[in-house]
């Protein structure tokens, strides 16, 4: 099998569960070991539940057949418990995911990802109407010319726990995305560093790994592998009022 086939396989899954949004964590087999720690809080804020939410970063490490990891894994505690265990078992879910074995049995080694020297994963974002989190993961092939970053996001409700879809931010999807990638393209221009980079289709699926962000609406867009695989743009609110939902922004930010 071709590296570049091994590469694919093993990054299919970077759109589709930022866009699944909400899952239960995979149990591990009986002969995989591995261990967690909770660090100290990185993100709180109140909620309307008695506790407030607060994010923090937990460290899972350990081995998975031929698969051995480590990750900061973006987790809530506190608040509503429904809410945080949505949003929990998304974070999870997009983990194991990466955990799984290759076809051939290759060895594997996951890392945490760093993107644009100084993104890492966090809880992106919490408050009074949606909670978000960014899972950056660095991934080693045996044999591979190369390791390769994979993003993997989760946009929660805070009211419904149910995920906040990218077509969902929008009163017309199709109006809203032309909007976004039109926002994303002077992006582009404005970056030295994304000079020849190709903008996305006004598609979801090419648009699903995102964040809200007071400033605005951050997409993590593929790029080449020499600027870490992916990178963080930032389209302004502003540039997106004609097109938002009615109260979109609000439940976003606040």
């Amino acid at each position: 099998m071709s590296e570049s086939m091994m590469i694919r396989r093993l990054a299919w899954a970077t759109v589709a569960f930022s866009m699944i949004g909400v899952g239960a964590a995979c149990n591990s087999d009986s002969s995989d070991s591995s261990t967690t720690s909770q660090p100290s809080v990185t993100t709180s804020s109140t909620t309307n539940a008695t506790a407030p939410l607060t994010g923090f970063l937990e460290t899972q490490d350990g081995a998975k057949g031929s698969v051995t990891y480590k990750a900061e894994l973006p987790q809530l505690k506190g608040g509503d418990a429904v809410v945080r265990d949505a949003f929990n078992g998304a974070m999870r879910t997009a983990l194991d995911d990466y955990l799984k074995p290759n076809e051939d049995n290759l060895s594997v080694t996951v890392a945490p990802g760093v993107l644009n020297e100084d993104d890492r994963s966090e809880v992106a974002h919490i408050g009074t109407g949606a909670v978000a989190g960014v899972l950056l993961l660095n991934i080693f092939v045996d044999h591979a010319a190369h390791p390769f970053n994979v993003v993997a996001t989760t946009v929660i409700d805070a009211h419904t726990a149910k995920p906040i879809m990218i077509t969902d931010l929008f009163t017309d999807p199709t109006a809203g995305l032309t909007a976004l990638v039109d926002g994303i393209k002077s992006e582009i221009a404005a970056d030295e560093k994304l000079a020849g980079q190709p903008a996305p289709e006004p598609v979801a699926d090419q648009l699903a790994n995102w964040v809200p962000d007071d400033d605005g609406l951050v997409v993590y867009l593929p790029v080449a592998h020499v600027l870490g695989d992916y990178y963080p743009v930032t389209v302004d609110w502003d540039a997106l009022s004609g097109v938002l939902a009615p109260g979109m922004r609000e439940k976003l930010t606040t």
